[in-house]
């Protein structure tokens, strides 16, 4: 029974995140500020994909992202996580003020602004399609940048691809 469930949060996350459209991100010139323009959309019936008015973004967080393995222990995931041993955990930022998910089992997607150190995003669960607001802030250490968010009583940091 554990499997079938296991079988079918799998198939509810993939085609979650295919109607997310993950998408490459663009080669963007060097300003670290800048305002992008509203996208036109190749599928209009992405569920995360929305039109947007221009949001100021910071280019550097523009991509993919994992759990960074250096600072998480990512042993306690599993445990933590439904699914997380069998899907891993990834999270795609993108210019036009868009944001998806997923850690294991669960995933989403949703909006997210800058201001100063912080990303703000309003994320919607894929599941049961419920409100999850989360902040995340922006660190930078010897160069890389980082993204630390606060989950129940632990510290998750995020790494770009």
């Amino acid at each position: 029974m554990k499997r079938i469930i296991a079988i079918c949060l799998l198939a509810f996350v993939c085609l979650g995140a295919a109607a997310c459209g993950h998408k490459q991100p663009e080669e963007q010139p060097a300003p670290e500020m800048q305002v992008t323009e509203t996208q036109q959309q190749s599928d209009s019936t992405a569920a995360c994909e929305t039109e947007t008015e221009p949001v100021y973004q910071n280019i550097d967080l523009i991509g993919p992202w994992h759990p960074d393995d250096r600072r998480n222990d990512l042993s306690t995931y599993a445990d933590l996580f439904p699914g997380y041993a069998e899907w891993g955990a990834s999270m795609e930022i993108r210019s036009n003020g868009q944001i998806s998910w997923y850690i294991g089992a669960a995933g989403g997607c949703g909006t997210y602004t800058v201001e100063g150190n912080l990303l703000h995003a309003q994320l919607t669960s894929d599941a049961d399609q419920t409100d999850m607001p989360m902040d995340f802030r922006i660190l930078t250490e010897n160069e890389e940048i980082m993204l630390e968010m606060s989950y129940q009583d632990m510290t998750v940091f995020w790494v770009i691809d």
